[in-house]
């Protein structure tokens, strides 16, 4: 019988180490000193038996996700704003390129390739603003194009990224795909490699080709990498983090789903409550025995009517109904009549405090603080630069992973159809390290770059700049680290604006410094014969004295 309370999978496993049914010992023979004899078990998370019920092996279903997310995508304000938020803090306006090839590894000093970084991201700025020469459909520029792909894949889980060259200028330009446009088609992959969710994998699991449906239902092949230049074609970008063997990105809205659907459809019910309250002002109460007098819905209703309905037994009631204008006073009720205001007070009053509950949750959920997710700032300042500064944490991350899906390889078949069409410097090196797979540090020396997006401003400027200041002057920070922390920009390109605002402001001061400050007039010979105009005032011809325009100092710190 003792036997019998164990799984099979127990009793097996108990059988296997040699465990035999329990007998209780003899009183006799039982020792309190002796030592206890020890016990095998299985570990698998419940402290008491049925703590966690059963085990479910789940299968994504990637396509009921997807539908889902985008539905509430569409209807729902939680999800919608949810995706908002994340994309205008992440992406903005756009990541931008900073060049940053290694020279030291090139062999060149210290700052000799400045030139030609700064060269090539103004080439790339041009690239980028015009949506002709970066994007396929000729629509977005490639700023667009960042918040696009970072939209369609937090809400679809991944996006297909294909490169198209263009035959006008041999410049590349991006095709987003929808991401519920992979699919497995019915055709047979090549040998060796297999299809899963529309992914074609290798033997070794590298992604090789992507299967998408046409709007004829037909099915095309894209592959990931051209087979004879061997430069990326095709890619997916990820919204979320996925586990290690997963193909498919899983949309971010997929953990929250039911909840935002039930908060949504919980504020609905409060609202119409609310108005449904608001549409019944008053009723005239009376007591038993009562008979309806004069009805004294009479001239002052603005309109009447009457509706019929069925009560519980199926008979029908006749309610009489009537609108009026404010300011309405009732006379000459009959006894028993007494006018009864309906009470207002339906709506839900701790509805925001269970809001409030769930946001927070779905904003832990995906790291990002509860005040800047639904833009309540209503703490202190030590609180609001915390929420603020563990944001940046959540940011750096992002635009480090997005930087390196979807900008990086941008950014390197740009650069490659520049090179070959030798409009920059060092094409040839750049080529040659990129033919060669030994040259693979002087290839990633070449296009080492950083992605930069937009600095969420601070709620105390003065105090940031005081601070970055101190760590520049210790060394413990550079001023390019804290120019692009504090404002986003180069140091640089700060220094050489600078220097062009200041000679033209030195210019324009020199102008006004000769007005302020004339020569000395040059003394006349003395009048041998005299003159009548001996007794003209001499302050009148002094220079100090004369009108003139005085430059407008600047106020300290502009």
């Amino acid at each position: 019988m003792t036997e019998q309370i164990f799984s099979p999978a127990t009793r097996l496993a108990r059988w296997l180490m040699g465990a035999r049914p329990a007998t209780a010992p003899s009183i006799e023979a039982a020792d309190p000193l002796a030592p206890m004899s020890p016990r095998y078990g299985w570990w698998h998370g419940s402290k008491y038996p049925g703590g966690l019920g059963g085990v479910n092996l789940l299968v994504l279903d990637y396509w009921t996700l997807r539908a889902r997310s985008a539905e509430l995508f569409r209807t729902n304000l939680y999800a919608r704003g949810l995706i908002r938020r994340l994309v205008t803090n992440e992406i903005n306006t756009g990541l931008h390129l900073e060049a940053k090839p290694e020279e030291s590894i090139l062999g060149y000093q210290v700052d000799g390739l400045a030139d030609w970084s700064e060269t090539i991201e103004n080439r790339f700025r041009i690239w980028e603003a015009d949506p002709l020469l970066c994007d396929f459909r000729e629509r977005q520029s490639f700023g667009g194009l960042q918040a696009a792909a970072r939209a369609e894949a937090l809400v679809a889980g991944d996006v297909l990224v294909t490169m198209r060259q263009d035959q006008r200028t041999g410049l590349p330009r991006l095709q987003l795909t929808n991401a519920s446009s992979i699919q497995t088609p019915l055709d047979v992959p090549r040998s060796g490699n297999r299809i899963l969710h529309g992914v074609e994998l290798d033997p070794q699991g590298c992604q090789v080709a992507y299967w998408v449906t046409q709007q004829d239902g037909k099915s095309k092949r894209l592959p990931a990498w051209g087979e004879k230049s061997g430069r990326r074609l095709s890619w997916l970008v990820y919204g979320t983090d996925k586990r290690l063997d997963d193909v498919r990105g899983e949309p971010i809205l997929s953990l929250v789903l039911q909840s935002v659907k039930e908060i949504d459809r919980y504020r609905d019910a409060v609202q119409r409550k609310a108005a449904l309250n608001a549409v019944l002002a008053m009723f005239i109460k009376r007591q038993p025995g009562t008979t309806g007098g004069r009805s004294w819905m009479g001239n002052a209703g603005i309109s009447r009517g009457t509706d019929v309905a069925l009560d519980a037994s199926g008979a029908e009631r006749t309610f009489n109904f009537s609108e009026y204008a404010p300011g309405l006073i009732l006379d000459q009720l009959e006894a028993g009549e007494e006018p009864q205001g309906f009470q207002s007070n339906g709506t839900d009053e701790k509805f925001a405090d269970f809001e409030s509950a769930i946001i927070q949750a779905i904003a832990w959920a995906n790291n990002v603080p509860p005040e800047i997710l639904t833009l309540g700032f209503r703490n202190n300042y030590s609180a609001s630069q915390a929420a603020i500064n563990e944001f940046k944490l959540y940011l750096n991350v992002i635009r480090t992973e997005f930087g390196e899906q979807f900008c990086r390889p941008c950014y390197l078949e740009w650069l490659l159809a520049e090179c070959l069409a030798r409009k920059v410097e060092n094409a040839s090196s750049i080529l040659e390290a990129r033919r060669t797979p030994e040259q693979y540090d002087l290839f990633g020396a070449w296009t080492a770059n950083d992605w930069a997006g937009q600095i969420k401003p601070a709620v105390d400027f003065s105090k940031l700049v005081g601070g970055y200041g101190e760590a520049c002057d210790n060394g413990f920070l550079t001023r390019d680290q804290a120019s692009r922390e504090l404002t986003g920009s180069k140091f640089s390109k700060n220094v050489a604006q600078l220097a062009r605002e200041n000679a033209a402001l030195a210019d324009a001061n020199a102008a006004l410094a000769a007005l302020d400050n004339p020569p000395a007039p040059v003394p006349e010979a003395p009048d041998s014969e005299g003159s009548d105009d001996d007794d003209v005032d001499d302050e009148e011809e002094k220079p100090e004295t004369r009108a003139h325009l005085r430059p407008v100092s600047r106020a300290k710190g502009n």
